[in-house]
C-alpha cells in the first residue's frame, strides 16, 4: 500500500511538473535562476542540467569606474537556434536594461535580494548567434572586484521543453577603479569624452566629437530604437590621443524621424547617446 501510494505522488509531481515546464518554459523569462553566490539553478524548465554545446558569453569592458555605467553584451551561440533568453546579474553592481536592446526586463529576483534582467519573450536568433546588450552600473567603492553572472538557453520554440538546451556563462570579474584622483595613463574614468552630437535633433547631417587620452582602438556604431544596427562610423580603428570628429549623414541609410543612438566602444570603455532625426 505505501508503495502505491509513494507510485501515486511520483505521477502527481510528475504532472504538475509538466503542467508548469510547458506553461512556463515560453513566456517572459524568471529572475532568480542566475548563476549567482553558489546558487546554481539555472534553466531548468529547457532541461535539468547545462549542455557544454551552447556558448553563452559575457563581453565587455574590464574595468569600470565606480559609479559609472558600461554597456555589456551576452551572446549565446548553438543549440537548436531558433529563439533563446537569458537571466543576468552583477554581485556587487546594478544591471539595467539597455535602450539598445528592447528585449530585456528588469524584475527583483527575490525579496531583498536584488534585481536581475531576464527576456520579455524569447528573442529570435540572427543566424546561429543571439545577442541580447545591457547596461551595468558599478558600485560605489574603488579597487574592488565585481563579477556578472549569466546564463542563455537556445530553443526551438515548438511549444514544448524537448530538445531545447541552455548553459552557464563564465563569470565575468569587472575591476572597480576609482572615480579620481589616480594617473591619467591608468585612469579608465578619465580617458575619453564622447560628446552630445550637434546639432541635435538634426536632418540630415550631425556631427559627434569624441576625445581620446590614450592610444585605442575604436568603434563608433549607430543603432535605431530596437537595438537594430544601422552603420559602423568607425570599425576597430586605432587612434591616438587626441580629439575627432565623425559626420553622420542619415539620408544614406533611409532613415526616417525618430530616436536614434550612438555608441563609442574602446579597449576599455563604451559610452552610448541619444539623438533626433527630425525630417
Amino acid at each position: 500500500m505505501k508503495i502505491l501510494k509513494t507510485f501515486y505522488v511520483i505521477i502527481f509531481i510528475a504532472f504538475l511538473f509538466s503542467i508548469y515546464d510547458n506553461l512556463m518554459a515560453f513566456r517572459d523569462g524568471i529572475v532568480g535562476l542566475t548563476k549567482k553566490n553558489g546558487n546554481e539553478i539555472g534553466c531548468v524548465c529547457h532541461s535539468f542540467k547545462p549542455n557544454d554545446s551552447i556558448s553563452v558569453v559575457i563581453s565587455g569592458p574590464t574595468h569600470v569606474a565606480a559609479n559609472d555605467t558600461a554597456i555589456y553584451t551576452l551572446s549565446i551561440a548553438n543549440g537548436p537556434a531558433i529563439a533563446g533568453g537569458c537571466d543576468i546579474a552583477a554581485s556587487l553592481g546594478n544591471v539595467y536594461v539597455s535602450p539598445l536592446d528592447t528585449s530585456l526586463r528588469r524584475a527583483e529576483s527575490f525579496p531583498g535580494s536584488g534585481f536581475e534582467l531576464t527576456h520579455i519573450q524569447p528573442k529570435l536568433f540572427s543566424g546561429d548567434t543571439l545577442k541580447f546588450m545591457f547596461r551595468y552600473v558599478a558600485p560605489s567603492t574603488p579597487n574592488i572586484t565585481d563579477t556578472l553572472f549569466a546564463n542563455g538557453n537556445s530553443v526551438n520554440k515548438d511549444t514544448t521543453s524537448d530538445n531545447d538546451k541552455w548553459n552557464y556563462a563564465n563569470n565575468f570579474a569587472v575591476t572597480i577603479t576609482p572615480m579620481s584622483g589616480i594617473n591619467e595613463n591608468n585612469s579608465i574614468a578619465n580617458s575619453f569624452e564622447l560628446k552630445q552630437n550637434y546639432p541635435n535633433p538634426f536632418n540630415p547631417e550631425t556631427r559627434i566629437d569624441f576625445d581620446i587620452r590614450n592610444s585605442t582602438r575604436i568603434d563608433l556604431q549607430i543603432f535605431d530604437i530596437s537595438g537594430k544596427k544601422i552603420a559602423d562610423l568607425i570599425k576597430n580603428k586605432l587612434y591616438s590621443a587626441g580629439n575627432y570628429s565623425v559626420t553622420f549623414n542619415a539620408a544614406q541609410f533611409n532613415l526616417t524621424s525618430g530616436a536614434y543612438f550612438y555608441k563609442l566602444s574602446g579597449e576599455k570603455f563604451t559610452e552610448v547617446k541619444k539623438m533626433l532625426l527630425v525630417k
